[in-house]
């Protein structure tokens, strides 16, 4: 059995949409990409990306992300799980954000 890979888009309201992209192997999170969207632009994301969980908060102004918070003390699961919440509940703040950097 090899690593299995699978994504998908949630829509949400006001145009914005969530992107995930997951990885596992035998049934555990080895890898994962959750992307806040609004048109063609990413808000933020959580991903496993440099080797550990954290999200990055993107900036209108600036092409790379302006901020970075780790999560250390949660599983990979737990992240992902969050991750969806998060946006899905949080959506318009983190626009907010996106909109003033």
């Amino acid at each position: 059995m090899g690593i299995r890979e699978r994504d998908w888009i949630k829509y949400l309201p006001d145009g914005f949409t969530i992107y995930f992209a997951l990885k596992t192997l035998l049934g555990q999170i080895i890898s994962f990409s959750v992307v806040l969207i609004n048109g063609d632009d990413c808000i933020a994301r959580y991903d496993t990306a440099h080797g550990f969980a954290h999200r990055d908060t993107m900036g209108r102004k600036s092409a790379a992300p302006i901020g970075k918070e780790r999560y250390d003390n949660m599983t990979l699961k737990e992240v992902f799980r969050y991750a969806d919440q998060d946006f899905s509940e949080n959506y318009a703040r983190y626009y907010e954000e996106y909109q003033r950097r």
